[in-house]
């Protein structure tokens, strides 16, 4: 039997990555697994010919070829939001060509509907959650993606550098970083020792600002390396944005598209969050009238308490909440910062405190669960506030958003957000602004289909909740 070391030296050596291997695999499984389950409780009450069928797992075989078509097994990873987009396509595509083909050869009746439709659909959840789990899983692995080389000490370089470590399931693995020099003469020293020392590496080029023009480092670096990476200097610091790259001629161009300004996809979005609100109300309306019920008798007070936040367009909304605290949390709050300096640093960093002493007992789980945000499903449906959008600030907060807060005024604050399923309370409060710019910057519909997906896990495991 052939150890693992000598099984991944084999498909390297056959000119695969382990990586791509490792995905193809789990897209394979979530292609033929779903509708491998739905067909056998289907036939677990019925009459059905498995013959019948062979063709239809023959055909979902090739998803993985025609996902290569779609960007789904690139070196550097899809942005989340976009591989989503991606996988779906994937999946509306492999089914979309099964129904043409039942069509043509007029067949469509002998094939269960439940089997098609229901393959389809968990095929479209199976696919993204299978993903993240083989990058999880895999991710630390020696093995597992690229060797990446920074050619860049500055900030930004190291703040690459930590970034990419502390996430390895991107596919690129930080091995050195080396300061760029001014010469090209030294330039090219540096990149033939580092292509002799690691051959298959990826040249990150990060904000590339030196005397030398950057076309022609990027063309010195090509010499050396495959595949370069260069970050454009207008997307330093927290300006972000999703770049496409369009062809002007024979001038290629970077096409930045802000979904903010398009009113058909702000339509999507508001479509979204009303139907998401009507279709979970059976089942949410009974749940919020047993936690009221259960939060009164827990402790006095109401079960709800509007709180004053800031929406769009700077407006001040008001914002429904199950009260987690006991009703005279402000004047507890006050007690407590001036007895205590630690608690009154932390609150003053993160306007929250981890062991907040005014929080109740079944108020600890609420805020662990996130159940406590329910009742803003009011908001959503009322306008003032969507599913998915940057975290609501108080007035106090605006001054820590300096320029940004211009930017978080063009959106409806959100349930949850980018910054609720990046760690929440386990940042720092200049991360919340972050991701909040980024959001905003990259808002797209699938990217709140991603943070809603994304949501559900975090939710359930309570991390970064307090």
């Amino acid at each position: 039997m052939i150890p693992a070391d000598g099984t991944i030296t084999l498909v390297r050596r056959a000119g695969f990555s382990p990586q791509v291997i490792v995905l193809c695999f789990a897209d394979l499984l979530a292609l033929l697994g779903p509708i491998s389950l739905i067909f056998a409780l289907r036939a677990a009450f019925g009459d059905v010919n498995p013959t019948l069928y062979l063709w239809v797992f023959s055909l979902l075989l090739l998803g993985p070829l025609l996902g290569a078509g779609f960007g789904l097994y690139q070196t550097v990873s899809l942005p989340r939001p976009r591989e989503i987009k991606a996988l779906f396509l994937l999946a509306t595509l492999l089914y979309g060509i099964i129904l043409v083909a039942l069509f043509l050869s007029q067949t469509g009746k002998i094939y269960s509907r439940i089997i098609i439709a229901g393959g389809w659909l968990g095929t479209t959840f199976a696919l993204p959650i299978l993903r993240t789990a083989a990058r999880r899983f895999f991710a630390k692995k020696s093995w597992w993606g690229r060797p990446l080389l920074i050619l860049d000490k500055s900030d930004i370089g190291r703040g690459l550098w930590h970034y990419l470590k502390r996430h390895p399931e991107n596919g690129l693995t930080p091995v050195n970083i080396f300061s760029l020099p001014d010469d090209i003469a030294t330039t090219r020293e540096i990149l033939a020792a580092a292509a002799a020392r690691y051959p298959h590496a990826i040249v990150l080029l990060p904000h590339v600002a030196t005397r030398t023009p950057a076309a022609e480092i990027v063309n010195e670096a090509g010499r050396w390396f495959s595949d370069i990476v260069v970050a454009p200097a207008f997307c330093g610091g927290q300006d972000m944005h999703w770049l496409t790259i369009c062809d002007l001629g024979l001038t290629p161009a970077l096409w930045i598209r802000q979904n903010l300004s398009d009113k058909r996809r702000l339509f999507i979005k508001r479509c979204i969050d009303v139907a998401i609100c009507l279709l979970g109300l059976p089942v949410l309306l009974p749940l919020g009238l047993m936690l009221a019920c259960a939060i009164k008798l827990d402790s006095p007070g109401p079960a709800l308490y509007r709180h004053k936040r800031i929406g769009r367009d700077g407006r001040e909304i008001r914002i429904y909440k199950f009260r987690t605290m006991v009703t005279n949390a402000d004047a507890a709050l006050k007690a407590c910062l001036e007895k205590d300096a630690a608690l009154r640093k932390e609150w003053e960093n993160f306007h929250k405190i981890r062991n907040d002493p005014r929080v109740t007992r079944l108020g600890a789980f609420l805020r662990k669960t996130s159940l406590d945000e329910l009742p803003q499903l009011i908001n959503v449906l009322a306008g003032s506030m969507s599913l998915v959008g940057p975290r609501p600030i108080v007035a106090a907060e605006i001054k820590k958003y300096g320029p940004v807060y211009a930017e978080y005024c063009r959106v409806r604050p959100g349930i949850t957000g980018l910054w609720q399923v990046s760690g929440r309370n386990d940042t720092s409060y200049g991360d919340r602004v972050a991701y909040d710019h980024y959001y905003i910057c990259n808002w797209s519909v699938w990217m709140d289909v991603w943070i809603l997906v994304r949501t559900v896990p975090v939710a359930l495991s309570g991390y970064g909740a307090y």
